[in-house]
C-alpha cells in the first residue's frame, strides 16, 4: 500500500481525516473517518465511522469497496483505527497483488 495523498479537511465539517491510497492490487482507495452527526446524540449511539471507498480511475462517484465500515463511540478511537488501517491496509482488505 502506498499513500498517495492526505486530503485537507475543513474545520467543523463531518470528515475528520481523508487519505487516498493505492493498494497492492493497483487500485486507488479513499479511507475516510467522519463524524456522523452535527448534534449531540444519546450515549447508546455511535458518533464516528471509518469507511473505505474505491476511487474509480476515470473519476466520478466513489463506490464502496466492500461492506467495510466500522463505527465508534468517540473521535479518538475512530482516528486511531484510521491510522491502524493505513498501516495494515492490504492485509485488512485482503488485497492480492495486481497481475503483470
Amino acid at each position: 500500500m502506498e499513500i498517495v495523498r492526505e486530503m485537507e479537511t475543513v474545520a467543523g465539517a463531518r470528515p475528520l481525516r481523508r487519505t487516498l491510497v493505492r493498494g497492492v492490487d493497483g487500485k486507488r482507495y479513499a479511507v475516510v473517518t467522519s463524524r456522523l452527526y452535527d448534534f449531540t446524540v444519546g450515549p447508546g449511539f455511535a458518533t464516528h465511522e471509518t469507511a473505505v471507498e474505491q476511487v474509480p480511475p476515470e473519476g466520478g462517484r466513489r463506490v464502496l469497496v466492500q461492506p467495510f465500515l466500522r463505527r465508534f463511540f468517540g473521535e479518538r478511537e475512530a482516528l486511531a483505527f484510521h491510522q491502524d488501517l493505513l498501516e495494515k491496509f492490504d492485509e485488512t482488505l485482503r488485497l492480492k497483488p495486481a497481475a503483470p
